[in-house]
């Protein structure tokens, strides 16, 4: 049982690195910066959840997702049919 909670807090605080992580490269603006780590460091799993429900994209983060896409339509397109997926 005490396996399961060590996993579940590992991951609590993995999601809580990268939710301060990212709210300090957007440059969000001082008082919504201070809001959201104040949020997220006294609510860390609800103040993340949030936080990333209401985070709105970058222009880039549309681009990069758009060229994955269209990467791995490409890929797709160029692997014969009868090849194992990777």
């Amino acid at each position: 049982m005490s396996l399961l909670w060590g996993t579940i807090a590992v991951l609590v605080v993995i999601v809580w690195a990268i939710t301060l992580f990212d709210i300090f490269r957007r440059h969000l603006g001082a008082g919504s910066t201070i809001l959201w780590i104040v949020l997220t460091i006294f609510l860390p799993l609800i103040g993340s959840a949030i936080y990333w429900s209401v985070r709105k994209p970058e222009p880039g983060d549309i681009d990069r997702t758009l060229a994955s896409d269209a990467a791995m339509r490409d890929e797709a397109r160029r692997r014969p049919i009868d090849s194992p997926k990777m």
